[in-house]
């Protein structure tokens, strides 16, 4: 299957033909989990998925990862994902709600 980017996986457009027509005969259009649909219902056709696709294409910023490296992403301003690759990997999450700088105050030591 093509490897696309993290949004745009999430559109039934994107997924390989063969793919996509067994998995509509098995669930029907309107019963799997990723069929996403303007918000009027209607299907979002190849031609944006292409669109979508080039234009996250001509935005994205690749950085080789070194021993060490960490990554810390705001899911509300970066649209991300990865390339595929091989070999071990560790993820750590931590979450939180936005803070104003201002907001906060220093703590004794």
């Amino acid at each position: 299957m093509t490897r696309l980017p993290l949004l745009v996986r999430l559109l039934l457009a994107a997924v390989d033909p063969e793919v996509r027509e067994y998995l509509v005969d098995m669930y029907g259009a309107d019963g799997l989990p990723f069929n996403t649909r303007f918000g009027n219902g209607d299907p979002i056709g190849a031609d944006v998925v292409q669109l979508l696709n080039q234009v996250y294409e001509d935005n994205t910023v690749r950085e080789p990862w070194q021993a060490g490296d960490l990554m810390l992403v705001d899911n509300i301003r970066t649209a991300h994902s990865r390339e595929a690759y091989e070999g071990p990997r560790e993820i750590l999450v931590g979450m939180a709600d936005a803070v104003r700088l201002a907001d906060c105050t220093p703590t004794a030591g």
